[in-house]
């Protein structure tokens, strides 16, 4: 990562108040022991207090003082370049906080038009509702504005710098806008003075200086004025409902409900998160002002690579991209949050080395799922709730929900941008235009398109032709307003209709991810519950015929087109940890006995008050995360219960965020309670899991060796190098014991040359050591032996047994071979065959054992010790 070469492996870490810098350096020895050459930041700039993400970003300007400050960050730098380690910035160039901390936008909610900042953000300030005209919405009250005011909720205060609006424990600006209706209240000779200050502080406003400056102003302007007279200014008003009520009117800034952004809203939200709001990043000067100090840090070497968070969310990421990279240069290291579906690739133009890497976690978890096993669960899913409809018409109807009843008003921001760039006029049926947009963006295969010129590339207009014929096959009666839809992706002529044209997909494409990402993975994925395996972001049930053959291809088109992907198995956004994932992927190895296992368990414990399909994924969750040791804690059953009410509540089938059924969910965490201190359960989940546990074992190892010797950057998600069967975040977000971890790598590293090494590995396999073991081994080979893995061809290799995945990775005259168990015992006749020209002689890396070969490769010589193979020749 020096010049443009990417890492050799990255260790993605969740920075916050309570992982700090400090707590970051003392983890580097261990991390580089273990063979990480990056360390993968989640963000670092200052953020909502409190923030334990980093995404909710109030100041790019600086480092979150939560975490450390730029002197440490300094230190930092100095012990990884000792190390020859780099590090991997996390950024997020869509949306920024809409919190008091954030003083852009707070800045343009006081000053309105004369803010520096009034085009920062992504906001219709012609919004056609008298009361949002010339104002930014914002949705944080628990009921009306005039509900709020009559109870006396809102106040105006006099804090120890200026006049403010507090709700509860928001604050929120007084707007100069309101200014003339303070001096028209302020008739008493005593209140004179403040007539002068509001005079003073409106024609500094009236500027455009800086905020900085402003900030300087108001400072100095207030510190002349007499408290106790504003004060006592602020307590008439705020008892006074009438005048509080005409006060806020005159604000830059409409308070209302929160649930009113669900039916309509005038800037775009992050989803549908009102809390965090969108920059306009596709503005030169917006990209300029936002990248300043992370530009500086990557000048000071402080940071020596990227990764762009929800790439989506841009207008139009191509063109982002390309500023990013001129601003960079070719040398930096650069990737983007990307989920690619079946078969999607990464556009071709983007200057990108790659995605963070969702796609390599969807066909590796294939791979290590039996594909007939899988079919026979799905079969008696279906036969368990025959009335629950077909995955795919799951999720057509959730991504209507999300769009209908929680971005009610980015539809209807659609449908009238649409008429104002003229590409609908009166003869269009208003309503049959709605449901066309409605139903592009429910049928839209992907989630998103990037029409940046026209004509558009074939691959875009095969898409669009697969979406209009499910949109027709759906929907007959709409067909003009079907038609003109269509007719918006055809080139025409007309240069100032071609741009309209281009203006609206761009919009539309910055709400298709949204709907498809929460109707999809924030709901479909709580509903469908056939093999929770797959319900996983940059995966999907719906893929079905996954084959070793499609493995190859796929890792053999990565090789060819994105070497430098990250290749992550775990993820602070995955549903469920690697290693619980792999548990219910054996459940595919095992139908038969899963289907007996849980009618026995239905049986015993009916789950009263609850729908047999939450039944089933609490039973599911249960195998997922169950303690490896099978000690069940107190804790462990409070992680189970919250991690349940946020899957009930994300389905929104009997309860949700936005209407929580707390009867209903007082059934779920009673039912969980039950089942966790009953003795007989647990003994049948121990039995049951131990069971599992053999095979899940075996191809979580082996999912870890492909993870680091496949085309693509093995990402290690922060304490993953042990077992990870967490549940969802925040609950993938808890502390990581390094401690434990360094003691127990330290033992590894002590042990590895005494013969009884390997069974020691196995007897305290509970503990994760084999994990541990295969992530140390790989992930230094492949340090040192760098060039091979980015730029070396990958060679799927034949084997005569279909339960075995052999692939070289072949770099000049350099060799190795890797060779994974899928499941079951290998029979002693398994062979991989070897291309002419292979070599005879190879070193397993594992044992340090020397093996010959002539055109094949006896496996169980290969897992005499160790059931992985990693083979090196040129050594």
């Amino acid at each position: 990562m020096k010049s443009n070469n990417p890492p050799s492996s990255t260790y993605r870490l969740q920075l916050h108040g309570g992982f700090t810098f400090t707590d970051l350096k003392d983890i580097l020895d261990y991390l580089d022991k273990l063979g990480i050459s990056t360390v993968y930041a989640s963000p670092i700039f200052t953020a909502a207090p409190g923030s334990m993400h980093g995404y909710d970003v109030t100041d790019p300007h600086m480092i979150n003082p939560a975490i450390g400050t730029i002197e440490q960050l300094r230190e930092i730098k100095k012990i990884l370049q000792q190390r020859d380690m780099n590090w991997l910035q996390d950024i997020v160039p869509n949306h920024m906080a809409f919190h008091l901390s954030n003083h852009r936008l707070y800045d343009v909610m006081e000053r309105g038009p004369l803010s520096p900042y009034y085009k920062y953000f992504d906001i219709d300030w012609q919004h056609p509702s008298p009361d949002l005209a010339g104002k930014l919405m914002t949705p944080f009250l628990g009921k009306s504005l005039e509900a709020c005011i009559e109870a006396g909720e809102i106040k105006l205060v006099y804090t120890d710098k200026e006049l403010e609006i507090t709700y509860f424990e928001q604050t929120f600006p007084l707007s100069i806008s309101a200014y003339e209706v303070l001096q028209s209240l302020l008739k008493d000779s005593d209140a004179l003075p403040v007539l002068g200050l509001f005079d003073n502080l409106y024609q500094q406003a009236t500027k455009g200086i800086a905020l900085k400056d402003w900030t300087q102003v108001k400072q100095e302007l207030y510190g002349t004025a007499n408290r106790s007279v504003l004060e006592g200014i602020a307590t008439r008003i705020s008892n006074d409902k009438e005048v509080m009520l005409q006060l806020m009117q005159q604000q830059y800034y409409l308070l209302c409900s929160w649930q009113e952004a669900d039916q309509r809203i005038n800037y775009r939200r992050f989803f549908t998160v009102n809390e965090l709001i969108t920059l306009s990043m596709e503005s030169q000067a917006v990209f300029d002002e936002y990248h300043t100090f992370l530009h500086s840090l990557y000048r000071e070497e402080l940071i020596q690579g990227l990764r762009i968070d929800h790439i989506d969310g841009l207008r139009d990421p191509a063109t982002y991209i390309q500023r990013l990279r001129m601003l960079f240069g070719s040398n930096c290291y650069i990737i983007a949050e990307k989920i690619l579906e079946h078969a999607e690739s990464l556009p071709a133009d983007w200057a990108l080395q790659g995605t963070s890497g969702y796609e390599f976690l969807a066909f590796t978890n294939h791979l290590l799922t039996s594909n007939s096993g899988e079919k026979q669960l799905t079969d008696w899913y279906q036969e368990l709730l025959p009335e629950l409809p077909a995955y795919q018409d799951i999720v057509y109807e959730k991504k209507r929900l999300i769009l209908e009843r929680y971005m009610g008003g980015e539809w209807e921001n659609l449908i009238r941008y649409c008429y104002a760039l003229k590409l609908a006029d009166a003869r269009t049926d208003r309503e049959q235009l709605k449901e066309a947009i409605a139903l592009f963006i429910i049928c839209l295969p992907i989630y998103r398109l990037y029409p940046g010129q026209f004509p558009i590339d074939d691959y875009s207009r095969e898409i669009i032709q697969t979406t209009f014929a499910r949109i027709r096959a759906m929907n007959r009666h709409a067909e003009t307003e079907i038609g003109l839809l269509e007719a918006l992706w055809e080139d025409i002529p007309d240069a100032e209709r071609a741009r309209n044209r281009l203006l609206f997909l761009q919009r539309l494409m910055q709400f298709t991810g949204p709907v498809t990402a929460k109707g999809v993975e924030d709901t479909t994925f709580y509903v469908y519950n056939a093999l929770l395996a797959h319900n996983e972001v940059g995966d999907s049930p719906a893929t079905s015929d996954f084959s070793i053959d499609t493995f190859h291809q796929r890792l053999t088109a990565r090789q060819q087109h994105t070497p430098a992907s990250l290749n992550t198995t775990s993820t602070h956004d995955t549903k469920r940890g690697e290693d619980g994932r792999m548990r219910l992927n054996m459940l595919s190895l095992h139908p038969s006995q899963w289907k007996e296992q849980l009618t026995q368990w239905r049986e015993q414990f009916p789950g009263s008050g609850l729908t047999l399909n939450d039944e089933y994924f609490i039973y599911q969750s249960v195998i997922a995360g169950f303690p490896i040791d099978g000690v069940v804690n107190p804790e462990y059953i409070e992680r189970l219960q919250q991690y349940l009410i946020k899957a009930l509540r994300e389905a929104k089938v009997n309860t949700a965020w936005s209407a929580p059924e707390e009867t209903y969910e007082q059934h779920a965490t009673n039912f969980v309670q039950q089942l966790l201190t009953d003795e007989h359960f647990l003994s049948s989940v121990r039995s049951f899991v131990d069971t599992i546990d053999q095979q899940a074992i075996t191809a979580t190892l082996a999912q870890v060796l492909i993870k680091i010797t496949a085309p693509g950057i093995p990402d290690i998600y922060q304490g993953c190098e042990l077992w990870d069967h967490s549940y969802v975040d925040p609950d993938n977000r808890r502390p990581v014991n390094y401690t434990l971890r360094q003691q127990y790598l330290d033992d590894i590293i002590a042990r590895e040359q005494q013969s009884d090494f390997f069974r020691y590995l196995s007897e305290n396999r509970q503990l994760g050591l084999e994990k541990l073991f295969v992530t140390w081994k790989a992930l230094n080979f492949r340090r040192s032996h760098a060039e091979i893995f980015l730029d070396g061809d990958y060679l799927p290799l034949q084997t005569n047994n279909a339960h075995i995945v052999a692939y070289a990775r072949v770099y000049r005259q350099e060799w190795v071979i890797v060779i994974v168990p899928l499941s079951g015992e290998v029979p002693t006749d398994t062979t991989v065959l070897l291309p002419a020209g292979a070599p005879g002689r190879w070193k397993n890396i594992f044992t340090g054992e020397m093996m010959d070969s002539s055109g094949q490769i006896k496996v169980s010589e290969v897992f005499g010790k160790f059931r992985l193979g990693l083979l090196n020749a040129g050594f």
